[in-house]
């Protein structure tokens, strides 16, 4: 799921089911629109529909745009994962979510310095490399250019993540028991044996428990998710409608 954290697919444009258009006039070199596709009548295909969820409709560009966001999170996002069809169902899943987040508006309200916070950490992460350092600012905007964002959509996906993290964590957080002996058993049977395969001491477990219970915490969160986004596909309607998107695991096909 996304939570990779993470976000914009599914970003609800409502576009008819059919291909978006445009004649040849409209470009002023038509050498700009020779790898595009043609369609009967001279036009070109700018963009289509490749699934819908309860009726709306999801863009190849939405899967696009979350393929190319990827590299936001290079630590969260495994290569097995930067596929076009892994890239659908993130954006399904977000879409579903999204849909949950209409029914309680309000609940997850996101300010500027979290969305200004959770951009300077993503510079921190992208690493470093002899061109382009993120957190420079030359840096940043190099990098930038060169994966074809603008900040202004950096920060409107860091919001939309932000606000799906903490509309989940209101929805399930509440909802997460963590007992002191799960806090100990994960530190002597997790943490400790992991740390000696590497050769690395342990450090003292009044030091950690706190970071442990939080990771228990999330563990929890995520199997609730998973389950809840197992209805949520169960209930809805969800079509693939283009079949070099249909390879994704047996999940995206929700109710009928």
């Amino acid at each position: 799921m996304l939570l990779h954290p993470q976000a914009s697919g599914a970003t609800g444009r409502t576009q008819d089911p059919a291909a978006t258009t445009a004649s040849p006039a409209a470009h002023a070199d038509p050498t700009d629109a020779s790898d595009q596709p043609a369609i009967e009548g001279g036009g070109v295909v700018l963009d289509r529909v490749v699934a819908n969820v309860d009726g709306q409709a999801i863009l190849a560009s939405d899967v696009d745009d979350e393929m190319r966001f990827s590299a936001l999170q290079p630590e969260f996002e495994p290569p097995s994962d930067r596929t076009p069809q892994k890239a659908l169902n993130r954006v399904i899943d977000r879409a579903l979510i999204d849909q949950q987040r209409s029914l309680q508006p309000g609940i997850a309200v996101i300010s500027q310095k979290e969305v200004d916070d959770a951009v300077a950490d993503i510079r921190k992460q992208i690493p470093v490399t002899a061109e382009i350092d993120c957190e420079t600012a030359a840096g940043w905007q190099a990098f930038l250019a060169a994966h074809g964002f603008t900040p202004k959509e950096v920060e409107e996906r860091v919001r939309e993540r932000l606000g799906i993290l903490k509309f989940i964590d209101v929805r399930f957080g509440v909802a997460t028991q963590v007992t002191n002996d799960d806090v100990r058993k994960y530190y002597d049977q997790v943490l400790v044996p992991e740390l000696k395969k590497n050769n690395a001491e342990a450090p003292a477990f009044r030091t950690v428990a706190a970071r442990i219970r939080e990771i228990l915490r999330q563990q929890q969160v995520s199997s609730m998710i998973d389950v809840w986004l197992k209805n949520l596909r169960a209930e809805g309607q969800i079509q693939i409608l283009d079949s070099a998107y249909m390879d994704i695991g047996g999940d995206a096909e929700g109710g009928q």
